[in-house]
């Protein structure tokens, strides 16, 4: 576990949700589950947020039945590689009776969704959208300025990044578009579809200050290194989210030319040097088709220079450069 997860985690044991600070939790599955021998046990809320205790490190557990089955909760537990290979779950061999608790406290941790009622509200398309993404705890597992988890992508620039169109793709049905994905589909209706589209194509980081003083106070726990502020500038820009977790790749991009993947970038920093870098990203840069009479590949790179500051820049800079290919020398004696 590297030091970011675990500063994340003891960080977020002074803090509170914001979206669920005002909720009285006594007598709710959830203060059940927290209160639990299991929960004690195995130490959940060193990762989780159950209720308003707990670390960052995983999703907050409060409305988990809202998006995952009983079926999906018993695979997961039994074995979170097989689910999502590369995941920070461990797998904690539960007994047969300890699973089917787990699970069965799990399962009632959910809340009403209020989906036609927010629908039918006399206000904008984009304020349902807002009303909706906290309805159904986006936040769980996403991240908008300094609240949320690192899950699933950073939402801060959301809107500089992805169309509202690729956005109601996405939301219609993930897994179609990305099969195996962890986002889950909440057979969202098409009215809400696209109010929560409105209002992610908001989202053009006026939180961004908030996410930077949040990793201002992290990086100051982490020494502040230069390699450590670049990961957090990696994911508040949601570079992963194209290139993979520490620029691995295997991210597939429709119909874009060679192979339909987005590049790898543990070889950036050995093919552009800094400037050249800062160069690269002050223009966005579209994939070139595959085929001419289909779709275009919906990923491209936005101009990330013109939003971020030169501290951010260097930093991103250092943190492509850590996991680089190092080059070979040679020697002559």
């Amino acid at each position: 576990m590297n030091k970011l997860i675990i500063l994340t985690s003891i960080l977020c044991l002074a803090s509170v949700p914001v979206h669920s600070k005002d909720r009285d939790w006594t007598g709710t599955p959830q203060e059940a589950f927290l209160n639990s021998d299991i929960v004690k046990s195995y130490q959940c809320t060193s990762c989780h947020t159950i209720t308003e205790r707990g670390g960052t490190v995983g999703p907050i557990l409060n409305q988990v039945a809202n998006r995952r089955s009983t079926d999906w909760l018993k695979r997961w537990l039994a074995d979170p590689q097989a689910v999502k290979p590369g995941t920070k779950m461990p797998n904690f061999d539960f007994p047969p009776d300890q699973l089917e608790a787990v699970v069965g406290y799990l399962s009632n941790m959910k809340k009403d969704l209020h989906t036609d009622d927010i629908l039918a509200e006399d206000v904008s398309l984009t304020e349902k959208g807002k009303l909706l993404f906290e309805d159904y705890d986006c936040l769980a597992c996403h991240r908008v300025g300094s609240t949320g988890r690192f899950i699933g992508p950073d939402l801060t620039w959301v809107a500089i990044r992805k169309t509202e169109d690729w956005e109601k793709v996405w939301l219609h049905n993930p897994d179609a578009f990305k099969q195996g994905t962890f986002m889950p589909n909440f057979h969202i209706p098409e009215q809400g579809i696209s109010a929560l589209a409105a209002y992610l194509h908001t989202q053009a980081g006026q939180e961004n200050k908030e996410s930077q003083d949040w990793e201002f106070r992290t990086n100051f726990f982490l020494g502040n290194i230069d390699k450590e502020r670049g990961e957090l500038v990696f994911k508040r820009f949601a570079c992963w989210s194209c290139h993979g977790e520490a620029g691995d790749g295997g991210i597939k991009n429709p119909n874009m030319a060679p192979d339909e993947m987005m590049p790898a970038l543990k070889s950036a920093a050995n093919k552009y040097t800094e400037q050249a870098f800062v160069e690269r990203l002050k223009n966005k840069v579209y994939a070139k088709p595959l085929h001419a009479n289909l779709a275009k590949p919906p990923f491209f790179c936005p101009d990330y220079a013109n939003y971020m500051d030169d501290d951010e820049i260097s930093d991103l800079y250092a943190y492509l450069k850590s996991f680089a290919t190092k080059k070979n020398r040679w020697r002559f004696k």
